[in-house]
């Protein structure tokens, strides 16, 4: 049997979180244009300079917040990381992640390829302290 990652809206996001469980590790919320995941907030943001060079795209996914008792910065995200990949797929905008992480097995972990101004970071996030 195969689980699926359901995003939620803020509202239903809430909702999951009081009652715990995996999906208060995701929500996604439109008004703002960020996504919420494992301890992190991500928004599209425009690329310059060097970073648009070595992503080769004007525009990606960053990490605005990684909060430092959460399992994304347990894991090494950092706040200004950039979203190169996730699961071996190309990530330009939420839209991408959203879709990397719908076909997702929670069981199994995220693999992510970061940028920042040190360079290339690969790191590996697990949902498993979200399963019931």
């Amino acid at each position: 049997m195969r689980m699926k990652i359901s995003l939620l809206g803020a509202r239903s996001g809430k909702e999951a979180a009081a009652k715990g469980g995996m999906d208060s590790r995701i929500s996604y919320d439109e008004q703002k244009s960020t996504l919420k995941l494992l301890g992190m907030t991500l928004t599209e943001a425009p690329l310059e300079g060097e970073n648009r060079q070595k992503l080769g795209s004007r525009g990606g996914v960053v990490v605005l917040v990684a909060e430092w008792d959460q399992d994304a910065y347990r894991g090494g995200v950092r706040s200004g990381d950039i979203i190169a990949e996730v699961n071996s797929t190309r990530i330009l905008s939420l839209q991408d992640l959203r879709k990397v992480l719908r076909a997702h097995d929670p069981h199994l972990p995220l693999f992510v390829f970061l940028l920042n101004s040190r360079g290339w970071r690969f790191v590996n996030l697990s949902f498993i302290s979200a399963l019931p």
